[in-house]
């Protein structure tokens, strides 16, 4: 299940559902609201002042996008990021993007509009170090590493890859938090990951980005 959508033309505003699950996502990636915290349809929806309908719907997507785990007739809790799922989904990272990477560099003639998007999410996430915004970085990271799969040109690895993002902007975030310096390291090593992509060296690309998991998330991979 991807982030909730509804179909709507180009001047209307979110949907409800979308409403509350934007709200409570960017509530568990910030860390406002930690694991195990209890959340309800009725506290949620007083808030966002709607009814429970589209409440009950965003929780089911957060479930799919692990960041709750449902409790009929009690409500939902947010789950915890540990060590175990943090490699987890550091190695399904490596295996996408290193997977894309190749088959980019494979193709004849590959469309290299893919070196404009990186560079224009790296100034992204410049901007969001510049302003200390951690969120708008973690989102920004995200969308680098899941512009690399897209390479893919495969919508099945897209789609995984997508339902995946909320856990990898929480744990980018959580790690940003711990250690400010870091975010000027990310951006380095984005650098040196879209240069490897633009030359079209997968084992270089993959090198690094063993690298550039290792420096920033040591701890889970360290076994």
């Amino acid at each position: 299940m991807s982030a909730p959508r509804s179909p709507r033309n180009g001047t209307a505003g979110p949907s409800a559902v979308e409403r509350v699950y934007a709200h409570v996502a960017e509530a568990i990636i910030t860390g406002a609201v930690g694991a195990s915290s209890l959340l309800t349809e009725g506290d949620v929806a007083e808030t966002l002042g709607i009814s429970r309908t589209p409440v009950r719907e965003a929780f089911l997507a957060l479930e799919a996008h692990g960041l709750l785990t449902l409790f009929p007739k009690k409500g939902a809790v947010v789950t915890a990021l540990d060590d175990a799922e943090t490699a987890e989904l550091l190695q399904v990272r490596i295996m996408f993007e290193t997977t894309a990477v190749s088959l980019h560099s494979a193709r004849p003639g590959a469309d290299r509009a893919v070196d404009d998007d990186l560079a224009a999410l790296i100034r992204e996430q410049e901007e969001a170090a510049r302003a200390g915004d951690l969120l708008a970085f973690a989102r920004a990271d995200h969308r680098f590493h899941a512009r690399v799969v897209d390479e893919s040109h495969n919508r099945v690895m897209d789609d995984f890859y997508t339902q995946l993002g909320p856990r990898l902007k929480r744990l980018l975030h959580r790690v940003a938090t711990r250690d400010p310096g870091s975010l000027e390291r990310f951006i380095t090593e984005h650098r040196a990951l879209a240069g490897y992509l633009s030359a079209g060296d997968a084992p270089g690309y993959e090198a690094a980005l063993r690298r550039h998991v290792r420096h920033g998330f040591p701890a889970p991979l360290e076994s």
